[in-house]
């Protein structure tokens, strides 16, 4: 018996989707909104007036690609907790802004996003920002290249033919720049040497208290400065150095008799102490008074004499 075989062929084809919706960034390259993420670079930016950084500082368009007519849409708003920052900054606060209002997280789903323009374009309008804080462990410090946040949109294209469709676009926003709006980064004086110079000293002539009678004391402006705008904090001054063996709020010389002390505001800062203070819009100043004690019933030897010490700035 003879068998007859047959073969059959089966032509598998694949048929590709073509996009609904495009989205480009800065002027980018055109891509299917439905399944890229985009990444965005921004210009990092605090604005002393809003109290904010600001991450917006991007342009995004997007397109569909459904038949141009009267009943086909794009829409953009936001998904449900639609910003979500990065574990290196998720212990910051903010939110997004949206047509010129500010949203904090979680940010609200359905927040319009977009502003049509001829066509089928929608421009986005808005992105994410970090509020500028004064406490201590949560001050802004932003390493360039790194990821702040994700922002989530949610698509709607609609017309006749396709109905409804939603999906999701993610955008992730790193910085182009660095920003440090902590005071450690602050500096006293531009970090130059202080120096006090007396001159010719009566020995006889310094007190031996705070005396305002001593005819030997010298008023000093301290003056703090950041390098980053918006810097508004408390700060403690802590005067670092050896106390003098008869005089504890003072600092020692090399002149066993004599000892130099630190006044602000009437009050003796003891080496090891600190004054409270502040800066505004990351400038502050103070004026010290620098004042010369002799040790009581002692003739300080002639010739000259140096005493030293630190000032550390710090945030409480």
């Amino acid at each position: 018996m003879k068998y007859l075989i047959g073969l059959m062929l089966f032509m598998l084809s694949h048929i590709a989707s073509a996009a609904l919706a495009e989205c480009q960034v800065d002027g980018g390259d055109w891509a299917d909104a439905e399944t890229t993420g985009f990444y965005v670079y921004v210009d990092v930016k605090a604005s002393t007036s809003l109290k904010k950084v600001l991450l917006n500082y991007f342009s995004m368009n997007c397109r569909h690609k459904l038949s141009v007519d009267l009943l086909s849409s794009l829409k953009i708003s936001t998904q449900p907790d639609a910003v979500k920052f990065s574990s290196d900054y998720s212990h910051l606060k903010g939110g997004l802004v949206s047509l010129g209002e500010y949203y904090p997280v979680p940010v609200q789903a359905g927040l319009s996003m977009g502003t049509h323009t001829t066509g089928p374009y929608v421009s986005v309008q808005g992105g994410p920002y970090l509020d500028i804080t004064t406490t201590s462990d949560k001050y802004i410090d932003i390493k360039s290249g790194s990821h702040i946040a994700s922002v989530y949109f949610k698509m709607r294209l609609s017309n006749l033919v396709l109905g409804v469709k939603n999906f999701e676009t993610p955008v992730f926003v790193y910085a182009r720049n660095a920003l440090n709006l902590s005071p450690s980064t602050c500096t006293i004086n531009d970090n130059d040497p202080i120096n006090i110079d007396f001159g010719s000293v009566d020995p006889l002539a310094i007190g031996g208290d705070t005396s305002p009678g001593t005819p030997y004391r010298k008023s000093f402006v301290l003056n703090y400065s950041c390098p980053d705008a918006g810097i508004s904090s408390p700060l403690d001054i802590k005067l670092v150095g050896t106390a003098s063996s008869f005089n504890s709020k003072a600092l020692t010389t090399t002149n066993p008799n004599l000892a130099a002390g630190l006044t602000r505001l009437s009050e003796l800062v003891a080496p090891g102490s600190s004054f409270r203070t502040s800066i505004t819009n990351s400038s502050g100043s103070d004026t010290v008074l620098f004042t010369l004690f002799r040790k009581a019933g002692s003739l300080p030897a002639a010739g000259p004499f140096t005493a030293s010490g630190t000032l550390v700035m710090s945030v409480p």
